[in-house]
């Protein structure tokens, strides 16, 4: 074999080598938009998990079955949240890989769930962590936070992901609903 047939069969084995690697490469970015895909779709059925596990609860624990109560007995808008009871029993951030998170027998009412954080694991993806923010709104305005208490209590999720939800639609995966009594 003379010295032209190598340097051939050199060129040759490089663009193999080259090609290889663009393949690799193509193949993990079409991977991780797979991956982000699927995160992005999984956010909704996690945020809609939460969101529907809260709705079950009471609407306040002052509240009864009849919806007769005026607004004056409900939680004030500054105490939203856990009490040091649910807070004990329901450590930051609640997490589980079965599905049986703690909130689910420590919260007894809506707004309990404000400033709720968990971390979930659904569809192989772990690492999702969703925030909860709970706040009143008046009958007309349900985008609007007000101060006072109302009979309507608006449930705001947020699905955060480090590596799969990072891209321009990081902010999307806010999940909302309105709780009434």
């Amino acid at each position: 074999m003379g010295l032209g047939q190598t340097m051939i069969t050199l060129g040759m084995f490089i663009l193999l080598i080259m090609s290889v690697i663009s393949a690799n490469r193509m193949i993990n970015e079409n991977l991780q938009a797979q991956l982000e895909t699927q995160a992005m779709a999984t956010s909704a059925t996690v945020a809609n998990d939460l969101l529907l596990e809260i709705l079950s609860k009471k609407y306040d624990a002052s509240s009864d079955t009849l919806g007769s109560l005026a607004t004056s007995v409900f939680t004030e808008a500054s105490s939203l949240g856990p009490n040091a009871t649910e807070v004990a029993n329901c450590p930051q951030p609640d997490s589980s890989y079965t599905g049986a998170f703690r909130s689910i027998a420590a919260y007894s009412d809506v707004d309990d769930y404000h400033g709720y954080e968990r971390i979930v694991t659904a569809n192989g993806i772990t690492g999702f962590k969703l925030e909860v923010v709970v706040y009143y709104v008046a009958s007309g305005t349900p985008d609007t936070k007000t101060t006072s208490r109302t009979n309507f209590k608006r449930i705001q999720v947020t699905v955060k992901h480090d590596q799969f939800l990072t891209t321009a639609l990081k902010n999307v995966p806010v999940y909302t609903a309105v709780a009434s009594y």
